[in-house]
């Protein structure tokens, strides 16, 4: 009786939900940037903003072509920073630059155990290598957050789709949408 009890609650409440996860469709807008690849057109990795889709053509801003004829389309998904590869970089070489510093300090390194200050002796051998690392890693970070470049992520032409959707007011808008 109670599993009777749970399976009716299930089905009338499961109706009122809305699944918004089911629809992986992400809208190609209007002005948004894209990168269009079509080699019949002499484009290779054109830069426009695109326009829309009526029928079985591509709008960009200053042109159209057939979807046909586009080999690769990809849109803009933002900017990234170089700061970690940057950092690697800086490191690394901080570290090769560091050794044969502490190799010609370490000739000329004397350490005297009774020294004034207590301060105990440390080669400069390991010490000279992970210093340069780490000035060289933070030089590197700062150097490759400052460079910036475009991410794409390609859009499957297969998935492309045009619709019309009704809006509140009476309107119809054409939305496009592309599956990832």
């Amino acid at each position: 009786m109670r599993r009777l009890a749970y399976l009716a609650a299930i089905l009338l409440v499961a109706p009122t939900c809305t699944v918004t996860a089911q629809d992986r469709t992400s809208p190609l807008e209007p002005g948004q940037r894209v990168r269009v690849t079509a080699p019949s057109l002499g484009l290779d990795g054109h830069e426009e903003r695109f326009s829309g889709v009526r029928g079985d053509t591509l709008v960009l801003t200053s042109m159209r072509c057939l979807i046909a004829d586009v080999e690769r389309l990809d849109i803009h998904a933002g900017r990234r920073s170089h700061a970690v590869t940057g950092g690697l970089i800086g490191a690394a070489a901080g570290v090769l630059i560091g050794i044969p510093v502490g190799v010609a300090e370490q000739s000329r390194y004397e350490c005297d155990p009774d020294n004034a200050w207590g301060v105990p002796c440390i080669p400069p051998l390991p010490t000279i290598p992970i210093m340069f690392g780490v000035i060289g890693g933070v030089l590197g970070a700062v150097t490759g957050g400052f460079i910036k470049t475009d991410r794409w992520e390609e859009v499957p032409l297969d998935r492309l789709r045009v619709r019309v959707v009704p809006q509140r007011d009476g309107r119809l808008v054409l939305a496009v949408s592309v599956a990832f």
